[in-house]
Parts: C-alpha cells; sequence; structure tokens
C-alpha cells in the first residue's frame, strides 16, 4: 500500500497541543542588512528554522515510535528585529490534523515582543520512507 494510503495513528497528537521552546540569538543567526558593524539582526531564515524546530518537536513528543514530520509549506512574517544575545521564545501551536497534515500556528518572541508570526505545515511520514 502507498505511504500516503496507509491508515494512520496520530499517538497522542490532539489539536491544541502546544509547545514552547527558548533560545539566544547567536552568531549563527544573524544577518547584517547594511554591512556595517553593530548592525546585526536575527535573520528571517533562522527564525523560520526555529519555529520548524519547535512545530517538529511537538509533534514528535505525540507520535508513535517510526513516524516523524516533514515540513512543506511555511508562511511566516519576520515582524520585528532581535538583537545579538536576546531571549526568544518560540511557540508552536497544533491548529489542524487532516490525516497526514498538520497545520501548527507559530510565533516567536522577546519578552512580550512579537518578532515573528504565522503558520507552518508538516506531513506525517514513515521514518523507514526516507531512506
Amino acid at each position: 500500500m502507498p505511504p500516503d494510503q496507509r491508515p494512520l495513528d496520530h499517538g497522542t497528537l490532539a489539536e491544541c497541543d502546544e509547545l514552547r521552546r527558548e533560545w539566544v540569538v547567536g552568531p549563527s543567526h544573524l544577518y547584517n542588512p547594511s554591512g556595517q558593524a553593530g548592525h546585526e539582526v536575527l535573520s528571517s531564515p533562522s527564525m523560520i528554522m526555529e519555529m520548524e524546530t519547535t512545530c517538529a518537536a511537538l509533534a514528535k513528543a505525540g507520535l508513535p515510535a517510526g513516524l516523524t514530520t516533514v515540513g512543506f509549506h511555511v508562511d511566516v512574517k519576520h515582524v520585528a528585529p532581535a538583537k545579538p544575545g536576546a531571549a526568544i521564545a518560540t511557540t508552536a501551536r497544533l491548529i489542524s490534523i487532516e490525516g497526514r497534515k498538520l497545520t501548527f500556528a507559530v510565533d516567536a518572541r522577546e519578552g512580550d515582543r512579537l518578532v515573528g508570526t504565522g503558520r507552518h505545515r508538516r506531513a506525517v511520514v514513515s521514518v523507514d520512507d526516507l531512506g
């Protein structure tokens, strides 16, 4: 049976599940839009990677052994800068389960200030199908 037609056990994964991860903006997260010293800020790709990582961790915690997720859609706005050393909290909330497709609401905040927000979608796959 093709992988996308197999019955799917979502384990304990449920809509409204939420995970928050905290991390610090480090050198590998930075982009310098002006090229001038002191203008380094959190890059959008780094923020999105942290959002994706949070969604993947949330899904992994609830899925049965042998299943994992792969990202297939990102719709995110980067709405404010974050400087090197900023403490960021990334939150993922599972808002929809449709067969193998999971949709998450994501945001990144520095304290109460919104840095990024949007949606991320992941597909549940068998670990065996990855190799």
